[in-house]
């Protein structure tokens, strides 16, 4: 009996919060992942790349927002005083997400506002079909900008990260 109790209390934790790591590229690649995983992965100069690793509903919506916010918060003062450049773009890579709901599209929406209060760029990265139209039909799309919204980490940085040699 106590084994179901846990499993169903792992199960409920994970919904209500899911994991969300830092992405890195890894050297020599156009691949993207984990750094805690990857310690040779890199970051890109002036940009966060964020892997949400779940679908966004009601029960977990605004503790993700939060989570990228204080991760936002936590690079930007690791990076201030480094020769690493001050966050601009903040890439929410999104192929985990199988769904989002009301409430998620209004998290990524006081996500967007908060950020512009930073002066950094929201940028979508590989957002499902059904993400997708969910986006769409709550305008979130037109309010993020569709050049904003990438087929893959790759291409957004390929967009807005550093050109050349800084790579």
């Amino acid at each position: 009996m106590m084994q179901v109790v846990l499993s169903f209390a792992k199960i409920l934790l994970q919904v209500t919060r899911p994991r969300t790591v830092v992405l890195g590229m890894v050297t020599g690649t156009g691949v993207y992942r984990n750094i805690q995983q990857y310690p040779e992965a890199t970051q890109i100069p002036g940009m966060l790349i964020i892997r949400v690793d779940s679908a966004i509903y009601f029960s977990n919506s605004n503790y993700i927002k939060e989570r990228i916010l204080r991760c936002l918060a936590v690079e930007d003062a690791e990076r201030t005083g480094s020769e690493l450049p001050r966050i601009q773009h903040l890439i929410v890579e999104m192929s985990p997400v199988t769904d989002i709901d009301t409430s998620g599209i209004h998290a990524f929406q006081g996500l967007y506002n908060s950020l512009q209060k930073r002066e950094v760029q929201l940028v979508l990265s590989n957002p499902g079909p059904i993400v997708m139209e969910k986006l769409h039909a709550s305008k979130l799309t037109e309010l993020i900008g569709e050049d904003k919204i990438f087929l893959s980490v790759a291409d957004a940085v390929a967009t807005f990260g550093p050109k050349g040699e800084e790579l």
